[in-house]
């Protein structure tokens, strides 16, 4: 069993984690980290794990026993970070976000996109940052057209999402980190890259519009999409897609279609709950400690009203 830690444990992402984990077949939670919470049951804080564990908050943990580590809440900085990356070697470290004024680079954080870096996080990674929700979502749509040189001009980007998504979002950081991300896999990206936002009535996911310019028909276009064919959470279609497709599930769905005369237009779905949080972040786990990337995530959609 992969024996797990999880700090800041009583935030709702942390929350959103544990139910995964709770239900994960090879996961074991020791420790569910909250000083503010100390000798509490979880299932005082977050639901539905009534009959499910019987762990209470602690205040630490002793790291050395655990095989994985999520780091959530503000994160690490870059000293307690290198702390532990030096007193537990073999610990594995997923952060839930990306610790403030770090270069992930050179302390050998690998960027947790699956999508991108899968033979990175397979091959010996102990340490990664999830995604911020709307970044993956872009990059999935995006990663393709970059690893065939295509990006050329400006990328706009159109979101609708949840109040509660947005109120949590730092669009600038989420735009930084697009644009960051696409320049490593294309270098010779030079374009600009804008994010605007809107409400929608949704509860945990969003829709996401993407347009750039593009010279590929709509079969070339579907067809850069091939990159994906062995990947279990990405998928291309060509028909319409409401966050009914993806809520309660850890799927990122692509429609592709022309747009303007000599543009692509990207649709994006995605539950952002779990796509750029706690699925994304158990997808990781399972990269990382050799087991196939769908355990623990075959999960349903829940809703079923078609919006």
């Amino acid at each position: 069993m992969i024996r797990v830690a999880i700090t800041d444990a009583g935030t709702p992402d942390s929350g959103e984690l544990i139910r995964l984990l709770a239900m994960h077949p090879e996961v074991e939670i020791v420790a569910a980290i909250s000083e503010s919470l100390q000798g509490k049951p979880l299932t005082s804080v977050h639901h539905g794990l009534i009959g499910e564990t019987s762990l209470t908050f602690t205040s630490s943990s002793d790291f050395s026993e655990c095989d994985v580590l999520f780091v959530g809440g503000d994160g690490l900085s870059s000293s307690e970070l290198f702390r532990l990356r030096t007193g537990c070697p073999d610990l594995k470290i997923i952060m839930l976000r990306t610790p403030e004024a770090a270069d992930p680079e050179s302390l050998g954080i690998v960027y947790g996109l699956p999508e991108i870096n899968r033979k990175l996080l397979v091959r010996g990674a102990t340490a990664a940052i999830v995604p911020r929700p709307f970044a993956s979502m872009a990059l999935v749509a995006l990663f393709p057209f970059a690893k065939n040189l295509l990006l050329g001009r400006d990328i706009e980007i159109n979101v609708a999402a949840p109040a509660a998504i947005l109120d949590i979002t730092d669009i600038e950081k989420t735009r930084h980190e697009t644009e960051e991300a696409l320049r490593c896999v294309q270098t010779s990206f030079s374009g600009n890259i804008s994010i605007s936002t809107r409400v929608s009535e949704a509860r945990r996911s969003a829709l996401m519009d993407i347009s750039f310019s593009c010279p590929l028909n709509l079969q070339q276009m579907i067809d850069l999409y091939d990159v994906y064919d062995d990947h279990r959470f990405s998928f291309v279609t060509t028909s319409g897609v409401g966050v009914s497709e993806v809520a309660g599930t850890n799927k990122c769905v692509v429609r592709v279609s022309r747009g303007e005369p000599g543009k692509c237009a990207v649709g994006v779905a995605a539950d952002c709950r779990l796509r750029g949080g706690a699925g994304e972040a158990v997808h990781i786990m399972n990269l990382m400690c050799g087991l196939h990337e769908k355990t623990g995530l075959n999960l349903k959609a829940i809703d079923f009203e078609p919006i």
